[in-house]
């Protein structure tokens, strides 16, 4: 009686009352993937890698075949999707052994397990391309000189100079400096200077905004004639690029480089398997019209 009471509720609107545990969909149940609404039922069963699933549907048109045509053996059409299932499936699984061979090692196979086997090989190969291909010396040289102006330029050094100047230290060590100069020959106008203004100490205020004010002129200057060569030469930075690369490079273990092989190519390796699929079943299509099937 309440449940039909509570069926026959209505709300102020007119519109029917749901009761609570009717009709509620829990929001934390995850709904399905893009790709998984997208997909026939059918497929849903097959493998997400397309190789895998090209060499699961050769087979089961071979299984399909057989078994058609062991009932049915007179049948023409029996025999070409016996062929096609046949020679399919080979290609298939021939191919998909290759790529397994590529990266694992298989015993029994001599050969198999390329890619572990000769990771020493590919570190090499792969620390010699990318030295040849972006830090060959002329590319690096111009690179440098370009770039060095813009980096000299972003540094600010004017404002850098003004900063380290107005810190209450420089006026000591500009005092020592001066100093010394005026015990000099060549300082001998500092010592004159400062005898009219009372000492070394009461010259540095005088002395300072003036040099202040070529701070931004010299930084200016600094990054005009700036050249990195005469510090570094390119070959040098290229040497430690290379040290660089070969100290990271021993790090690499046979996974390590089988894992990033695989990120780069396993997945589109699935391709050959599926067009060994395609061109297997064609050939024992063609074959089994030549007759070689009889």
């Amino acid at each position: 009686m309440a449940s039909s009471d509570m069926s026959a509720m209505k709300l102020e609107d007119g519109t029917a009352a749901v009761p609570p545990d009717q009709g509620v969909v829990s929001s934390d149940a995850a709904p399905p993937s893009t790709d998984q609404q997208a997909r026939p039922a059918i497929l849903k069963l097959l493998p997400d890698n397309k190789g895998d699933a090209s060499n699961m549907l050769a087979f089961l048109v071979m299984v399909m075949a057989i078994g058609l045509h062991a009932n049915s053996p007179d049948a023409a059409f029996l025999k070409y999707l016996l062929s096609f299932g046949l020679f399919s499936f080979a290609g298939g699984i021939t191919n998909w052994l290759a790529v397994k061979m590529l990266f694992d090692r298989i015993p029994g196979l001599y050969g198999s397990g390329v890619i572990p086997r000769q990771f020493v090989a590919i570190r090499e190969t792969v620390k010699n391309t990318i030295m040849k291909t972006f830090f060959d010396s002329e590319y690096l040289e111009d690179y440098i000189n370009e770039r060095a102006k813009g980096l000299l330029e972003g540094l600010d050094l004017g404002s850098r100079i003004k900063k380290g100047m107005d810190d209450p230290s420089f006026d000591a060590r500009l005092v020592t400096k001066m100093t010394e100069m005026s015990e000099k020959p060549e300082g001998m106008l500092i010592q004159t200077m400062s005898q009219m203004f009372g000492g070394v100490p009461m010259l540095v205020p005088v002395v300072k905004p003036m040099i202040m004010g070529f701070a931004d002129e010299f930084a200016s200057s600094l990054a005009d004639n700036f050249d990195v060569s005469e510090f570094v030469t390119v070959e040098k930075i290229r040497e430690e690029i290379d040290r660089l690369m070969t100290e990271k490079l021993l790090l690499l273990t046979p996974e390590m480089v089988k894992s990033l092989m695989e990120d780069v190519i396993r997945e589109h390796l699935g391709w050959l398997i599926v067009w060994g699929n395609v061109f297997g079943g064609l050939l024992g299509v063609l074959s089994q019209a030549a007759g070689y099937g009889a």
